[in-house]
């Protein structure tokens, strides 16, 4: 009885299938080998993938698709013992084609008949995958070399705040492990007023496309809570909706100098408000008691280059506070220093706010400028003594200050006497602006003025000799 040819019994017919479905299977390298490793079969796949012909690649050992180094190390022999130990063998690894040029190759050999029948060989070109594996592993190294060798706390995250992973530094920094910080366990180290606006700013993350936020995070160490800017953005690869990276940096010292950046600036308008406030005032009185401009000038232009003085000292001090000595030296050298008479300047070390230097500076000014001309500074034989101590006041301290002329031949007394700028200013400005104390006498041999200063300021007036 003669064979149908469509008879699914027919063993013809069968390897007529099967050759079929191998041929047709483009993507895939599939093969045989005979018991001692040599090709027997060899699909259409297999040469598009290898780049051996049929012909050219029929009873030679299949060795030849692997890489020299392999071929060294006997791998080709050790898939096959493999295969037949354990009835199949899978491989990845570095393969060769017959240019010379290399893929990443998945295969899994199987023996036929326990090996009697030789084996078969499925292998696909996985080289896209590898290569971005071998990508991602680099970016992964580089990552964690970054994360391990800068001063910041890196996280990852979803795009809500739920934290996914933590680098050492997290943990060393705020003492919450990588598990207790999951998920929002690392909102323990957020300060609890901070805690809300920080999840506000991650409700807002996904429609801004990353999250901005400055907070207190609680230092391990000590339990001191310092500002850190923290800033997360998604990671292009994953999607917005997926894994977002961030960092923490301590900005709590920057803070701090924008802080005191802003005091600084409050305090320099301030200063400039008295400064313009004192010209303007000091304009009008010389005005008022200077019976000519030629006279008006001469004491107006004195009377600035004292402020400029004062100014000098305050501008190159880095404390809130001057030294008085420094503002009477600075008026007496302006003037000639010692001039005809002896000079004594004598007490304790006394810092004094800014607030009250200015104006005293101004009045130390008109007293010095008083005495060169009528007094102890331009008289032969005559003296100046300035002293000052501190002294307890109720509950703070005052700093009393004697100016005290001798020697001097002072105008008749009879002589009408007219109140200049620099009386007004000692008896009714300091004592308004500064509240100070103030006496201002003429007497038989010069002028004698005190003027007490009371010290607000915790450790403006030190009172060492």
């Amino acid at each position: 009885m003669a064979e149908r040819p469509d008879d699914p019994e027919n063993p013809s017919n069968n390897d007529r299938l099967f050759r079929h479905v191998i041929e047709s299977a483009t993507g895939f390298a599939i093969f045989t080998l005979d018991p001692a490793g040599a090709v027997s079969t060899w699909n259409t796949g297999a040469e598009r993938l290898l780049g051996f012909a049929e012909d050219e690649i029929l009873g030679k050992s299949a060795a030849i698709i692997f890489t020299p180094e392999d071929r060294a190390n006997r791998i080709p022999e050790f898939e096959m013992a493999t295969a037949l130990d354990s009835g199949r063998a899978e491989d990845e690894r570095w393969h060769q084609r017959k240019d010379g040029s290399q893929f990443w190759g998945s295969g899994l050999m199987m023996s036929l008949g326990s090996g009697a029948e030789g084996f078969v060989k499925i292998m696909r070109d996985q080289t896209a995958r590898r290569l971005a594996e071998e990508r991602l592993a680099r970016s992964e190294e580089r990552f964690r070399g970054l994360v391990m060798n800068i001063p910041q706390l890196i996280f990852r995250t979803h795009a809500n705040g739920e934290r996914l992973w933590h680098s050492p530094q997290w943990e060393s920094y705020t003492g919450l492990s990588e598990a207790a910080s999951r998920d929002f366990g690392w909102l323990e180290a957020i300060h609890p007023e901070d805690r809300k606006p920080t999840l506000a700013a991650w409700s807002r993350a996904v429609e801004l496309r990353g999250c901005d936020v400055e907070h207190r995070i609680r230092r391990a160490s000590d339990g001191e809570y310092r500002w850190h800017q923290t800033r997360s953005e998604p990671v292009p690869e994953t999607g917005i909706d997926a894994e977002w990276v961030g960092t923490s940096n301590d900005i709590h010292d920057l803070r701090a100098l924008q802080d005191r950046q802003e005091v600084l600036l409050a305090e320099l308008q301030h200063r400039s408000r008295n400064l313009l406030a004192v010209v303007h005032a000091m304009t009008r009185q010389t005005l008022r008691s200077s019976p000519t401009l030629e006279a008006f000038s001469a004491e107006f232009e004195g009377r600035l280059l004292a402020l400029s003085r004062v100014q000098r000292l305050v501008s190159s001090c880095s404390r809130e506070t001057v030294d008085l000595r420094s503002v009477i030296d600075a008026e007496l050298l302006a003037h000639g220093g010692n001039g005809a008479g002896a000079i004594s300047v004598d007490g304790p070390e006394v810092e004094l706010p800014m607030s009250q230097i200015q104006t005293l500076a101004l009045a130390l000014h008109e007293l010095v400028t008083n005495a060169v001309k009528y007094g102890a500074i331009g008289q032969e034989g005559a003296r100046l003594s300035v002293r000052w101590a501190v002294e307890p006041a109720g509950a703070g301290r005052q700093v009393v200050l004697e100016w005290r002329e001798s020697g001097v031949v002072m105008p008749d007394p009879t002589a009408p006497k007219r109140r200049g700028y620099g009386t007004e200013l000692i008896e009714r400005a300091l004592p308004y602006q500064l509240k100070t104390e103030t006496r201002f006498l003429f007497t038989p041999d010069g002028v004698h003025c005190t003027i007490i200063v009371p010290v607000e300021a915790e450790g403006a007036a030190t009172g060492r000799p």
